[in-house]
């Protein structure tokens, strides 16, 4: 079924997102790559809370089964990221993380994608009372730490406390992304989409700068304020270049560089779980080596963006994302346009 510019800009973002995360992950200088530290993360959660809003307002899916989905769409990235963490520890696995906000997410989306003002001033309150929830949920934790079971501290973790990634830093970027869904395709609409990009981008760069002159400062996977209204402004600056882009290189039939990372986009989980077990097996060949090489960026990179491209083109999808749609039970058809890979993780 195909899909359109905007969509498939969407996934390009997401493809984008997996590129940022391998830097991230294994670069071994800082410099200009460091901005994919401040980039992934919110990426991911931009991306989720966009892609809801396209379903909701595109496919127009019955209420049961958008939750039931996105019930099992959380579920499934919270059980596969504890398998990878066990896989491979020195990557501090991000998809649990996502899982619940998924979960938590999905029922907001409902009541709240025909709202953006208001989702937008949501995000901005959580913006600014999620370091408070967490910095009380950390000083909590040396009580609980005795009396609570291992999974309740987990979760407490993804929700809270969580040293880089954590639900309540999450939540106001994916509210930002829900936000955007209701006028992504005016605002990545060329020369439109130029200006919006670009204020976007300034946003962002100002955010982190006022950030910077405060106490808590605004490092990314800080969590605090400036961090995370930052990192939804460069995040969604990111999408609409990307849905630009997209338009622009098909205007000029040179689609074709995009395949690649469209793929990458279309089939994130496979791509997330082929980046661990990779890394993994290095592990187990070579035994325990620093990860941070150009060596292993550039090979983990050929692995995670050439095997997407590869599955795509002979299979269409990936394994994960296979086993994902069979798990489904079968839906109505949507009575509303279609919006291919609105909802992939």
């Amino acid at each position: 079924m195909p899909t359109t510019d905007r969509l498939d800009g969407l996934d390009a973002a997401r493809g984008l997102a997996v590129v940022s995360m391998l830097v991230a992950h294994l670069s071994p200088v800082k410099g200009a790559l460091e901005v994919s530290e401040y980039l992934t993360a919110p990426l991911f959660a931009v991306v989720i809370g966009i892609a809801m809003g396209v379903q909701l307002t595109e496919r127009r899916p019955p209420a049961v089964v958008f939750l039931r989905d996105n019930l099992q769409r959380g579920l499934v990235l919270i059980v596969l990221g504890v398998l990878l963490q066990a896989a491979y520890d020195q990557i501090l696995v991000v998809l649990p993380y996502l899982g619940v906000l998924i979960l938590v997410l999905a029922p907001s989306a409902l009541l709240l994608h025909r709202m953006p003002v208001l989702t937008l001033g949501l995000a901005a309150a959580l913006a600014v009372v999620g370091p408070l929830a967490v910095e009380r949920a950390r000083d909590a934790v040396p009580d609980l730490v005795e009396s609570w079971p291992a999974w309740a501290m987990d979760l407490l973790g993804w929700a809270a406390t969580g040293e880089s990634y954590r639900l309540v830093s999450f939540l106001p970027m994916a509210l930002g992304g829900l936000a955007l869904a209701s006028v992504l395709r005016r605002a990545a609409d060329p020369p439109e989409g130029y200006l919006v990009a670009g204020a976007l981008f300034v946003l962002s760069v100002a955010a982190y700068a006022l950030g910077r002159g405060t106490a808590d400062g605004a490092a990314p996977y800080s969590g605090t304020t400036a961090e995370v209204v930052g990192g939804t402004f460069l995040a969604t600056a990111t999408v609409v270049a990307s849905c630009v882009a997209v338009a622009l290189l098909r205007g000029r039939a040179a689609g074709g560089v995009l395949v690649p990372l469209l793929s990458t986009g279309r089939l994130a989980l496979t791509a997330y779980t082929l980046q661990i077990l990779f890394l993994a097996a290095v592990q187990v060949a070579f035994g325990p080596v620093d990860d941070d090489s150009w060596l292993i960026l550039a090979s983990t990179t050929l692995v995670v963006v050439g095997g997407c491209w590869l599955l795509e083109r002979r299979f269409g999808t990936g394994p994960l994302e296979w086993v994902v749609h069979r798990l489904r039970p079968p839906s109505a058809p949507p009575s509303g346009p279609t919006a291919e890979g609105a909802g992939a993780s």
